[in-house]
C-alpha cells in the first residue's frame, strides 16, 4: 500500500467558501494525494472558481446530482487512492500536516483512521476530541465524519445507501460508519486534529440528530436500552436548550465552585462536590481552597497530584493532569484565547495535557494546546507556549530547555494539608 489519499469535496452554490477549501487541500504536506471535486451544477460562480484550479484537480465535474451523498458516491467511484477522506465545501484541514500525521497509523489491518476536529462559528472555535473507545459506536458517533480516512477498498463496499435517504436524510454518513462498526471493521484513533468544520450546516438539528441516531443504532427495531438512552438524550438536550440551564450551570460551575467552595475548609467535602459535577479526581489528589476554576467539569487530576493556592485553571477545553504532578502557587493554566484579527473576535479553545511527575514552579503560565511531557520541570515565572519534551527543564519567557531531569522518578506527591 502506497497510502495515496483521495480527498473528495462535494459542493453546490458555495462561491463564498469553495476556494478556501481547495487551498486547504493544496496546502497539505502529504505529497501522495489526489483531489476530486463534485459540483452539483452550481450557477453562482462556484464552477468558475473550481475551473481555475483544474490543473491541480485529478477529476472534477459540474452537473446535476441527487444530493450530497449521491455526489460523494460519485467521488468515490473516481478515486484512485488507497484512502478516502471527505472535505466538504466550507470545511478545511486544521493544519498543513493533518494528512501526514493521520496517515502514519495506516496499515493493512485498519479500515478507518479517525482523529479530532475543530468546530467553528462566528463566536468561537472549539476543539472536539474524538473518543478512543470504539465500543461507544454502538450508541452514537464518537468522531466527525470529515475527520476520518476510510480505506478505499472498504469505502467501495460501504458506499452511502441512497435507498435509505428518505428515512435517514442527512445521517447516511453515520449509517455508513455504524454499519462498518457492526460488521467488525477496524477503527484506529490518532491524536491528530484533522478537520475544521463550520457548525452551521444541514446536520445542525439536535432533535433530528437524536432521532436518526436512534433509528440507526436500534436498526429500526424496538430496543429497551436504546429507547431509554434516546429518551435520556432528548431530556438532556431540552434542558440544555432552556434559559434555566444557563443559570443553573452558572450557579454550579461559577458561584458554587468559586464562591462557596473556597470557604469550605474540608477537602473531603470539596472533593465530593467536585466529583458530583464530573471533575475526575484520582485517589491522593488534592486542590487547595483559594483557586479560580473555569469549567471544573473539564478538569482531570491524577493520583497524588495537587494544585496549590491562587491558581487560575481555565478548563473551557479539557485539562488532563497526570499522576504525582505538582502545580505550585499562582499558576495560570489557560485553554482559551481569541483570534485577534477576526471581525468577530472569535474565541479558540484547545486542551492542555500535563503528564506524570511534572513540577510547575510558582507563577508560571501554560497556554492552550500545550502538552508537558512526563517528568518535565517548569521553572518559576516561565511562560509555556509550546510542547515540552519529557524530563526537560525549561525556563524563561517563552520557556526554553535549560537542562534534563533524572528519569528514575518513583516519588509520590504529598500535597494534602488540613484546612487548606
Amino acid at each position: 500500500m502506497n497510502n495515496k489519499i483521495s480527498v473528495i469535496t462535494v459542493v453546490y452554490n458555495d462561491v463564498k467558501h469553495i476556494e478556501s477549501t481547495i487551498k486547504s487541500y493544496l496546502s497539505q504536506t502529504w505529497a501522495n494525494k489526489e483531489y476530486i471535486v463534485i459540483d452539483g451544477g452550481s450557477n453562482d460562480g462556484t464552477a468558475e472558481i473550481i475551473k481555475q484550479y483544474s490543473d491541480k484537480i485529478a477529476y472534477w465535474c459540474s452537473e446535476k446530482d441527487e444530493g450530497i451523498y449521491d455526489a460523494m458516491n460519485k467521488g468515490i467511484s473516481h478515486a484512485t487512492g488507497d484512502w478516502i477522506i471527505m472535505l466538504n465545501s466550507g470545511d478545511e484541514f486544521s493544519t498543513e500536516s493533518a494528512l501526514s500525521e493521520a496517515i502514519k497509523e495506516a496499515n493493512n489491518d485498519i479500515d478507518v483512521i479517525y482523529g479530532n476536529s475543530i468546530e467553528k462559528n462566528k463566536e468561537f472555535k472549539k476543539k472536539i476530541i474524538a473518543d478512543d473507545d470504539t465500543s461507544k459506536l454502538e450508541w452514537g458517533p464518537i468522531y466527525r465524519h470529515g475527520s476520518s480516512l476510510v480505506k478505499a477498498s472498504t469505502h467501495r463496499r460501504y458506499i452511502f445507501d441512497l435507498s435509505k435517504r428518505k428515512r435517514l436524510k442527512y445521517s447516511l454518513d453515520w449509517y455508513m460508519i455504524h454499519s462498518m462498526y457492526k460488521d467488525g471493521r477496524k477503527f484506529k484513533k490518532v491524536d491528530t486534529t484533522i478537520e475544521t468544520y463550520r457548525k452551521e450546516g444541514k446536520s445542525d438539528h439536535p432533535y433530528k440528530n437524536l432521532w436518526y441516531n436512534y433509528i440507526i443504532t436500534s436498526n429500526g427495531k424496538f430496543n429497551f436500552r436504546k429507547t431509554a438512552f434516546f429518551i435520556k438524550l432528548i431530556f438532556l438536550t431540552y434542558i440544555k436548550s432552556s434559559c434555566i440551564y444557563e443559570w443553573v450551570r452558572a450557579f454550579i460551575l461559577e458561584y458554587l465552585i468559586n464562591g462557596i467552595l473556597p470557604h469550605i475548609p474540608f477537602w473531603f467535602v470539596r472533593k465530593g462536590i467536585f466529583r458530583c459535577i464530573h471533575m475526575q479526581i484520582s485517589p491522593g489528589a488534592f486542590i487547595m481552597r483559594k483557586n479560580y476554576i473555569i469549567n471544573s467539569n473539564n478538569l482531570s487530576l491524577g493520583k497524588n497530584s495537587h494544585i496549590n493556592a491562587f491558581c487560575i485553571i481555565d478548563a473551557r477545553a479539557p485539562i488532563r493532569i497526570g499522576n504525582n504532578t505538582s502545580i505550585s502557587y499562582k499558576n495560570s493554566i489557560i485553554t482559551g484565547s481569541h483570534e485577534y484579527n477576526s471581525e468577530e473576535f472569535t474565541g479558540i479553545f484547545k486542551p492542555i495535557t500535563i503528564e506524570d511527575y511534572v513540577w510547575i514552579g510558582a507563577g508560571c503560565t501554560v497556554l492552550q494546546g500545550v502538552t508537558i511531557g512526563k517528568g518535565a520541570v517548569i521553572c518559576a515565572g516561565s511562560l509555556v507556549n509550546k510542547d515540552v519534551e519529557p524530563y526537560s527543564i525549561v525556563a524563561g519567557i517563552p520557556a526554553k530547555t535549560i537542562g534534563k531531569r533524572n528519569q528514575n522518578l518513583t516519588y509520590q506527591c504529598k500535597g494534602y494539608s488540613p484546612l487548606t
